[in-house]
């Protein structure tokens, strides 16, 4: 049941992650916007190189400190959650005050394989990333969670990135889409910040619970 728990969990803060204003959605929306779906695509597969990478590694260190700093796990699930606060308050602060625009700033891609290089590039040299998959996925990892299961992990969160990013690319090759995009950005953030900060808020509490 754990398990269930845990793979629906990190799921949803996939989902969260994904449709929240960032590098990788920017990125993915600028090169749609400048040369396609089909760019924007290749854009996203990129980043999800980049998260099937990020994610192996949290994965190969959460298996350590499972078994060798089995205490060690909650320090990570209290960084996770703060993570998620942050990105919270982030969101809550950009949807009142309503700062900051969509601002394009795509590298000149013309080839497939550029803008592949390009998304790949973004993702591995974004400092959230590392953060995201190797603090927050840790705290809706169970300590007890089999092999397979880690495994299985890795494989979600790349299908998860393909998935998203194409999605995007798709939404984001019309001009009219950025539009009615913008026009809600205020709300949008206000939304996925009160959930943010629910996640991290009963994170913080069932660690606490338990110690």
């Amino acid at each position: 049941m754990d398990l269930v728990v845990s793979f629906v969990n990190i799921v949803l803060v996939n989902v969260l992650a994904w449709i929240t204003p960032g590098p990788n959605m920017f990125a993915v929306i600028a090169v749609s916007l400048q040369y396609g779906r089909r760019h924007g695509i290749s854009t996203g597969l990129g980043l999800a190189c980049g998260a099937f990478v990020w994610a192996t590694f949290a994965i190969l260190g959460v298996a350590i400190l499972f078994q060798l700093f089995p205490r060690a796990v909650l320090t990570l699930k209290l960084a996770g959650a703060g993570y998620l606060i942050w990105l919270g308050l982030k969101s809550l602060k950009g949807g009142i005050d309503q700062s900051g625009g969509l601002n394009f700033k795509p590298t000149q891609v013309h080839r497939l394989r550029k803008s592949f290089f390009t998304g790949l590039t973004v993702s591995m040299t974004n400092p959230k990333a590392a953060l995201f998959f190797g603090s927050v996925m840790t705290a809706f990892i169970p300590a007890t969670a089999p092999g397979w299961y880690l495994g299985l992990i890795v494989v979600l969160c790349g299908l998860l990135a393909v998935a998203f990013h194409s999605i995007t690319a798709t939404l984001f090759s019309t001009r009219m889409a950025i539009n009615l995009f913008e026009r809600f950005r205020s709300l949008i953030s206000l939304v996925f910040g009160a959930v943010f900060i629910s996640f991290g808020g009963s994170i913080v509490y069932a660690v606490l619970r338990r110690s």
